[in-house]
């Protein structure tokens, strides 16, 4: 026996038969240590005898003296606890034959306690862990789930400051975030077309009103030019006056009608119905520029105009028309300048 085996031998209370006999002596081990333990009493609740317990810090003894068979027999098969300072008991007991006495046979729970405090607090790390995972996964998800809102964020500063042509990214349309992006791009779209609307509506709103001007410049110069003419005595009594008084009211005419037009262009938004008649464009011309002789005396014009030249259309649009060219040449070249105005009829085309 080397290394100490002899020693170790000893102390388990095992004799090794090949030490010599001048060995020191040995003692033998009575039991094993143990949580568990028994105890016997007597018909009177006497304490006989026990064995166990050794790993208990309090002793069963303590609380089972004096239990008589009967109040053994009370509790029945069925273990139960005794409660003790400390750790309490596990206890199982039952009868001798004849009520000659009691056995109990009781089990410590500090191992249980100490198992179930310690289970305890591994539950309790692995829950908070838990807890923190999950509020991690949790704050990735709804950071994962804000980020179409906060597209929808940048799209409306987008719209805020004036660019009405932003849309929102098209996400899956069976998802809240999907419906909701859809329903706002169709409203944007609308946004948008009724802002083009409002647009095209001013403009033509300003055309209106420059067309006006430029429309009503023409026959307003003619009238007061003729009745300036009148005023100065420039056109003698008779049959010139009846002539002079029969353009001012043309030209009245002509301006009430396009007034007419113009305030139908202005509630209809479109352009007013033609009215298809037989013109007779010689003498149309003629009164044009009679008339824009009159509003611009510093102009020389020139006349070849083909007699009895008809054609079909609108008389007072082809006026109009005529007056307007005669009123830019008017206004685009330098007095003095001569404009010539000619009507001819070239084979089915008549042209001014």
């Amino acid at each position: 026996v080397v290394a100490g085996t002899a020693e170790r031998l000893d102390r388990a209370g095992i004799a090794d038969d090949d030490a010599p006999t001048t060995a020191r002596s040995v003692t033998p081990l009575s039991r094993v240590p143990t949580s568990i333990s028994v105890t016997v009493l007597d018909p009177f609740g006497n304490l006989i005898g026990g064995i166990g317990g050794d790993f208990n810090s309090n002793q069963i003894t303590d609380y089972v003296k004096g239990l008589l068979p009967g109040q053994v027999a009370a509790y029945g098969s069925e273990p139960f606890t005794i409660e003790a300072p400390g750790a309490d008991f596990r206890v199982a007991t039952t009868v001798l034959p004849s009520s000659l006495g009691s056995v109990i046979v009781a089990q410590s729970l500090a191992d249980f306690d100490k198992t179930t405090r310690q289970i305890g607090s591994v539950f309790l790390i692995i829950g908070s862990l838990v807890l923190i995972f999950i509020a991690f996964a949790s704050r990735q998800v709804v950071k994962v789930g804000m980020r179409p809102l906060e597209k929808i964020e940048e799209t409306a500063e987008k719209i805020a400051a004036g660019d009405l042509s932003a849309r929102l990214d098209n996400f899956e349309p069976d998802t809240e975030v999907g419906r909701l992006s859809t329903s706002l791009n169709t409203m944007l779209s609308r946004i948008e077309e009724a802002f083009d609307a409002r647009m095209q509506s001013e403009d033509k709103l300003r055309r209106f009103v420059a067309d006006a001007s430029h429309e009503l410049r023409t026959p307003l110069t003619a009238i007061r030019g003729f009745a300036e003419l009148h005023r100065q005595g420039a056109v003698p009594d008779g049959e010139k006056t009846i002539e002079l008084i029969s353009r001012i009211e043309k030209e009245s005419m002509r301006m009430g009608y396009l007034v007419e037009d113009l305030l139908m262009l202005a509630r209809m938004d479109q352009s007013p119905e033609l009215v298809i008649s037989d013109v007779n464009l010689s003498e149309l011309v003629q009164e044009a520029v009679t008339s824009a002789q009159v509003a611009g005396p510093d102009h020389l014009i020139t006349t070849s105009i083909a007699s009895a030249v008809v054609t079909k259309g609108d008389a007072d649009k082809i006026y109009q028309v005529v007056t307007n060219l005669l009123a830019n040449a008017r206004a685009h070249t330098p007095a003095g300048t001569t404009i010539a105005v000619s009507v001819v009829k070239d084979r089915a085309d008549s042209l001014i």
